[in-house]
C-alpha cells in the first residue's frame, strides 16, 4: 500500500473516533451553535491525526499538502457517517 493509502487508513480510524465523540459536542446545549462547534471539533480532529499522519511517516516524506488532500475527505465522510449513526441511537 501507498503512503496515500495508509494516511487515507489512519483518518478513517481517527474519523471514526471523532464522529463518535461529536455526537456528545452537538448534544452538549450550545443552542444554534451546536452545529457550528461540532464542525470545528471535526476539523481540529483531522488537523491532530494529520500531524500524527505526517510525524509517523515523516515529515520529509509526507508534507503538509499531501495528508491534507489525502485525509480531509475520507475523514470527514466516516465522521459525518458515524455521528449521524451515534445521534439516531443506531451505534
Amino acid at each position: 500500500m501507498d503512503i496515500e493509502g495508509k494516511c487515507c487508513t489512519i483518518h478513517t480510524f481517527g474519523g471514526i473516533i471523532f464522529g463518535y465523540l461529536a455526537n456528545y459536542i452537538y448534544l452538549m446545549g450550545l443552542g444554534i451553535f451546536s452545529g457550528i462547534v461540532t464542525l470545528l471539533f471535526l476539523f481540529f480532529g483531522a488537523v491532530i491525526f494529520g500531524h500524527i499522519t505526517a510525524k509517523i511517516f515523516g515529515e520529509k516524506c509526507l508534507n503538509q499538502k499531501q495528508w491534507f488532500s489525502c485525509g480531509l475527505l475520507p475523514f470527514y465522510l466516516v465522521a459525518i457517517i458515524v455521528w449521524i449513526l451515534k445521534y439516531n441511537n443506531i451505534i
